[in-house]
């Protein structure tokens, strides 16, 4: 399967605006918004995953399949809780704080969502 850079960009923007705002959010209604497949979505969380930053959150913890679950890779629901509440805290923080209040609870300022951080 290709993956589409501008989707995963635009997956990641989905995702980081979501988690500012303290939400979960269905994975039917995340694959619907981005126009993917079942199959496709999957991928594509995976390819998100890939261009986290160190530090940074896993902001796909907030798309839950069934009645605000994880779906079937995480494991360990007390590890996914903490990660969405992770992404849930960054993503209020970054829409919140001024750059530097933000670095310096962080360490860093995210620059573009999408892109690795060998690309920023």
């Amino acid at each position: 399967m290709r993956i589409d850079p501008e989707r995963v960009i635009f997956l990641r923007g989905l995702l980081v605006a979501f988690a500012s705002n303290a939400q979960l959010l269905n994975y039917d209604e995340m694959r619907r918004l981005c126009r993917l497949s079942d199959e496709q979505m999957g991928a594509y969380l995976d390819e998100a995953r890939k261009a986290l930053a160190e530090g940074e959150p896993d902001f796909c913890a907030i798309v839950v399949k069934t009645a605000g679950k994880p779906g079937q890779g995480w494991g360990d629901a007390a590890i996914w809780a903490q990660e969405v509440q992770r992404s849930h805290r960054f993503g209020s923080d970054r829409r919140a704080l001024d750059n530097g209040e933000f670095q310096a609870r962080h360490g860093r300022l995210p620059a573009i969502p999408g892109l690795p951080a060998s690309e920023k």
